[in-house]
């Protein structure tokens, strides 16, 4: 069984944690709204999207986005808020490695600040592979283990151990809890770029494009030059050194690439075409406020207009 980052244990809401983070919110964006600008399709998934802070770099280009958050309580706090500004959007709580999609039926999607909360990725990258489309369009964001400063740390230390393509597993502290408190263990791993390149590509993501991002994500330099100036500095560098590991922060574009099986291919537009049980993909009979697999007969509720499909 892989752990799950259970954010409603700790009543967090993840929108004060980018309060005070505006220079690297438009970083990412900056990246977002290049890669997604000429996009199109109908079923768009972010998943771990939470309060929706980056819907608004894919919400022009497909008809159907999807929101899925392990979080409940985040999602219910913030769906007003999502539906006004963007009304198609469809909210699940639902677990990364067990999603609640048909396979194939899932144009593009992205995972942002997420993976560093997964203890498998391999898991993760496999059952993504599953509901996206042959050709789909997927972003995928990391915390890079080896970025500049933590190069710098371990040969200052003498810790050439830490060059290994092995997670790091990074010691939670306030700054970067998101949500737990300081003394509570959690999953937070920092990736090697390699390690997550050779792990999606053996699921079939074809990365075409690597991008870094949040190069001067240090307070000091905030104080110092402000957010405005740093994002301009950020334009250049992403320009420029985007093939290096030198930021804390990656990006992969990537397209899918597997064999396809014409009869699991799913063209709807209607969600509950595409929704399936998330332990058996068996389908699912709906009413109002419940959905009953027909398989293993587990029912699925629909709590304040979201559907709960979390399972471990």
């Amino acid at each position: 069984m892989n752990d799950v980052a259970d954010y409603d244990l700790f009543d967090y809401d993840y929108s004060t944690y980018w309060k005070n983070r505006v220079y690297e919110n438009n970083s990412e964006k900056l990246i977002l709204n290049k890669e997604f600008k000429d996009k199109k399709g109908t079923f768009f998934l972010d998943i771990g999207g939470s309060y929706g802070r980056l819907t608004d770099t894919y919400y022009k280009g497909y008809s159907h986005p999807i929101i899925m958050d392990y979080s409940l309580k985040t999602l219910q706090k913030n769906k007003d808020v999502i539906k006004k500004k963007y009304p198609n959007t469809e909210l699940i709580a639902a677990n990364a490695y067990k999603m609640p999609f048909a396979t194939s039926s899932i144009d593009a999607g992205l995972m942002v600040r997420v993976l560093h909360h997964i203890e498998k990725p391999e898991d993760y990258f496999k059952e993504s592979a599953r509901v996206f489309k042959k050709d789909a369009f997927y972003v995928q964001e990391f915390a890079n283990k080896m970025h500049l400063k933590a190069v710098i740390r371990a040969v200052c230390k003498l810790d050439f151990k830490f060059f290994s393509k092995e997670p790091y597993n990074h010691p939670l502290t306030r700054s970067n809890a998101e949500g737990t408190d300081q003394g509570i263990a959690g999953i937070f791993y920092n990736f090697h770029p390699e390690d997550v390149k050779e792990k999606m590509e053996k699921c079939g993501f074809i990365i075409t494009k690597k991008t870094g991002c949040s190069f001067f994500r240090m307070q000091s330099l905030k104080k110092i030059f402000g957010d405005n100036t740093l994002l301009q500095m950020e334009k250049v560098q992403q320009k420029l050194l985007s093939w290096t590991n030198i930021p804390p922060s990656i990006f992969y574009s990537t397209t899918l690439k597997k064999k396809n099986n014409d009869k699991l291919i799913n063209n709807s537009e209607k969600l509950e075409d595409i929704l399936v049980c998330p332990e058996c993909k068996g389908k699912l009979n709906f009413t109002e406020k419940e959905a009953t697999c027909t398989h293993c007969k587990h029912t699925y509720k629909k709590e304040k207009d979201i559907w709960d499909f979390r399972i471990m």
